[in-house]
């Protein structure tokens, strides 16, 4: 099995502070704005949302 730092998926330090996950994980309203227009459901939004803060963070 391959090691999960020769994967495409991206890493975060075990322990962030609420601090640094609001900074980093809180959607602007162009963002919001954005996913509201691909998603037709609160839990489809959710995951477009997380999945492109994700994306940003890495």
């Amino acid at each position: 099995m391959t090691s999960i730092e020769r994967t495409a998926y991206p890493q975060f330090k075990k322990l962030t502070s609420a601090r640094m996950l609001h900074l980093s994980f809180t959607p602007n309203a162009d963002e919001t704005k954005w996913a509201t227009k691909l998603t037709s459901t609160p839990e489809t939004l959710f995951a477009v949302v997380l999945a492109l803060k994700c994306y940003q963070k890495r």
